[in-house]
């Protein structure tokens, strides 16, 4: 973890019901950051540069870049155009069955002995996930389970990997912590959280929550909160015809003043100047710098593979 207070940790929120957040986007650029999900990259079209572990690559169309758990990345855009899926899933993955985490290796610009096999191999799962994400048919959940372990599995067969044992992972109980809080401020963040009332609930001392929100590279529990409520006013300004101010309270703010100020400093734009955007363009928070793709086209770019 040395080193992460320099970049932004992300919060990377998926539905119950997945292991794991899949889509496709276009990527402009996304400032250094980590999170604790694993992230692969799979180019479909254009070119991004990748830059991980004091290290950078060019990647093309039909490239694959693997950020593992908790390293610092960050992603440009070379040239006018790119559109690429982008596959995020939970370390629990590995240590529900392992007790352990894994680091891989996973880049087609530099991955020796990788054959096309292979290659095809791994695309045509991340492909299939994010069709299945696209289209939603009767029973998705399960195919897209399916899909994940068999590139998961794919992975283990095919790929240079570490093995890093949960002695060496003093964090983890940590990061566990931390997904507690995170957990407790989404289900209250439409309300005044008491800070006190919090750690009570959560078992944990004042002292012990700021070190937890410390160790996971977080500004504070206020930053979390603002996150939620925030991530809540977006799916209201975009989906509904309510006003402001309505919104505003929604969210758990306490102001108008405060909403603006807080929703501005998180996503560059207003509330009003959000609301506008097309659907298909979203903001997203200061570390990234993707938007959405026009939908039948990721379909056609998806189905190539």
């Amino acid at each position: 973890m040395a080193g992460m207070q320099s970049s932004e940790l992300e919060y990377i929120e998926h539905s119950s019901q997945l292991p794991l957040k899949c889509s496709v986007v276009s990527i402009e650029n996304s400032s250094p950051h980590w999170h604790h999900e694993y992230e692969v990259f799979f180019v479909l079209k254009g070119g991004v540069a990748v830059h991980c572990e004091e290290k950078d690559w060019r990647m093309e169309t039909g490239d694959i870049f693997l950020f593992n758990s908790c390293d610092i990345h960050s992603i440009n855009q070379p040239e006018p155009e790119n559109l690429c899926l982008i596959l995020q899933f939970s370390p629990d993955v590995f240590t529900d069955v392992y007790k352990s985490n894994f680091r891989f290796e996973l880049n087609t610009r530099s991955a020796a002995g990788m054959t096309s096999d292979v290659s095809h191999l791994l695309k045509h799962e991340l492909a299939q996930m994010g069709l299945l994400v696209y289209e939603k048919p009767n029973g998705y959940q399960f195919f897209i389970k399916s899909s994940l372990y068999g590139f998961i599995g794919l992975m283990f067969k095919h790929l240079q990997y570490k093995v890093e044992h949960v002695s060496k992972m003093p964090v983890d109980n940590r990061l566990k912590d931390f997904d507690a809080v995170k957990k407790y401020i989404k289900q209250r963040f439409s309300v005044e959280i008491n800070v006190e009332q919090m750690c009570a609930d959560l078992a944990m001392s004042r002292a012990k929550l700021y070190r937890v929100l410390k160790d996971a590279g977080a500004e504070s529990y206020k930053s979390l909160v603002n996150y939620y409520r925030v991530e809540h006013a977006k799916g209201l300004l975009r989906n509904t015809n309510s006003a402001i101010q309505y919104i505003a309270t929604a969210s758990g703010f306490e102001s108008d003043s405060s909403f603006y100020r807080v929703f501005k400093d998180l996503t560059s734009v207003s509330p009003n100047q959000y609301r506008e955007l097309p659907k298909n363009n979203d903001v997203p928070f200061g570390i990234q710098g993707y938007a959405s793709y026009y939908m039948p086209a990721a379909i056609d770019a998806l189905k190539k593979y």
